[in-house]
């Protein structure tokens, strides 16, 4: 357990320095935003390329660690639909609500996986990030499309270029399909290429959480607490449970299966509070959700992964 704390701990430093930089030195909205753009355009990109064209493609593990994500992402996203069904919880709420749940910190994944399981926790992270990016963000905005009133100006065609666009242009999934061509061709870089790609890789998991940290806002409304325990709830202790089972009926094991685990017990994107404001969801709750399962998973990401990875 302390190891594993020990391993998770510093992450979290790093994103509260993040904030406190944010608040008390580096103010500019400005900059906050252009080291966001670095980080997704380049420095993640470069990790997700370098580690999925190491990928083993003779493996089948990863194909059913890749399979129990998706079925239980998908399970907790049916019993959340069913749940508004039955107590008619408020629909623009709900959206933040199913986002939370649903969605997962990329940033947080790759900065953790790398700190406790090494370039084969990153290699597996880098494989199955695609496939799961790909997922989340077609529930994400389907749910806007269906919970909120037609009357809006979300259209069928509107939520389908969002979607499609969040797919195509997200530079994770370009990365990790590059990785994969290279693997699966044959092809290699030179090696002050390689270098080069690798001291860039090695930053990226500082700026991410320092973004992280800078992102949180530590001032959450009472009105809000509804939400955000029924999120917390399912996101930080349904979901690795759920998650845990379907694993084990798949025969997931060792590294995949602790990486299945960590990938569980993720607290939500921040990029959901944009996705909520662009298509008129309720985004100051899906500020507090952001900020409440991020700051509550420093420890739910370290008993649970001890626990059941």
């Amino acid at each position: 357990m302390d190891n594993v704390f020990h391993s998770v701990l510093p992450i979290f430093l790093i994103a509260f320095l993040g904030s406190v930089i944010r608040r008390k030195w580096l103010t500019s909205d400005e900059f906050w935003r252009g080291l966001e753009k670095l980080s997704f355009y380049v420095l993640f990109p470069t990790v997700l390329f370098e580690h999925s064209s190491k990928v083993d493609f003779t493996s089948s593990e990863f194909l059913r660690l890749t399979i129990a994500l998706v079925v239980g992402n998908l399970i907790v996203a049916t019993a959340l639909i069913v749940y508004q069904a039955r107590t008619n919880y408020d629909k623009i709420q709900f959206t933040s609500v199913f986002q939370g749940a649903t969605r997962y910190n990329n940033y947080i994944f790759f900065s953790v996986g790398a700190a406790l399981f090494g370039s084969s926790g990153l290699t597996i992270i880098a494989t199955i990030s695609p496939y799961l990016l790909i997922l989340t963000n077609i529930t994400a905005i389907m749910s806007f499309y269906y919970y909120l009133p037609k009357e809006g100006n979300l259209t069928k065609r509107k939520s389908l270029a969002i979607m499609t666009k969040s797919i195509m242009g997200n530079p994770f999934i370009l990365a990790s399909l590059a990785g994969f061509m290279f693997n699966y061709l044959g092809l290699t870089l030179n090696l002050g290429i390689y270098n080069t790609l690798e001291t860039i890789a090695d930053s990226a998991f500082a700026i991410g959480m320092l973004i992280v940290g800078a992102g949180i806002k530590f001032k959450i409304e009472p009105e809000y607490f509804k939400q955000i325990a029924l999120t917390s709830a399912v996101k930080l202790i349904a979901t690795p449970i759920i998650t845990f089972i379907i694993l084990w009926l798949m025969s997931v094991s060792g590294t995949a299966k602790s990486v299945g685990i960590l990938f569980s017990c993720l607290p939500c994107a921040t990029s959901s509070y944009i996705l909520s404001r662009q298509l008129g969801g309720d985004p100051e709750t899906m500020s507090s959700i952001i900020t409440f399962t991020t700051v509550f998973s420093i420890l739910s990401l370290s008993t649970l992964v001890y626990i059941l990875g």
